[in-house]
């Protein structure tokens, strides 16, 4: 298994491409070590920004920080990865108060051929807690009763109702009357 480590990144950012109910999630990451594209589901996309909210809230910011420093190698080459990952690890540390997200790529294996690790200060993880968030938030709206998504411009068949009345579309939690 490879080690990919960015180190503390330049550039970082969430985003959805494609139509609601049609898209897909991916965090960029670079560096002057390279750039690693890091796509994942929508759950993946939201516990990220979940996550990294907690860690911001209960770990406090570190008065006078140490220097972040990550013992890795000098390559000789630029680091370029973009894959879907199934597992990401969030963690902190305190001295320096940096955080850094690691993925794992098992591309058609069954354990993992690579993993690329990036680090970012508080700030940085504030901004991408926020945009990891708003890009989630910005697709297809939740039934209010049944939570599952409902698609604009079509009927929603909510199982809540168990089919005895016709719902939708909502807004903001509420059926919204037509004119």
């Amino acid at each position: 298994m490879a080690l990919l480590n960015l180190g503390i990144i330049e550039y970082l950012d969430a985003e959805a491409r494609g139509r609601p109910g049609q898209r897909t999630f991916n965090i960029t990451a670079r560096s002057r070590r390279g750039q690693a594209i890091v796509w994942m589901e929508k759950e993946q996309l939201f516990q990220v920004g979940a996550s990294l909210k907690q860690l911001l809230a209960t770990r406090e910011s570190t008065a006078d920080p140490v220097p972040f420093e990550l013992d890795i190698e000098v390559l000789d080459y630029m680091i370029e990865t973009e894959f879907k990952t199934p597992q990401m690890t969030l963690r902190h540390d305190p001295a320096s108060d940096v955080f850094t997200l690691s993925a794992e790529d098992y591309g058609d294996s069954e354990e993992p051929e690579q993993v690329i690790e990036f680090s970012f200060s508080r700030q940085e993880a504030e901004r991408l807690a926020n945009t990891s968030l708003e890009v989630v938030a910005s697709g297809r709206p939740p039934c209010p009763l049944c939570t599952g998504p409902i698609a604009p411009g079509e009927a929603h068949f909510c199982v809540r109702v168990n089919g005895h009345t016709e719902t939708g579309p909502f807004r903001l939690g509420r059926q919204v009357q037509d004119s």
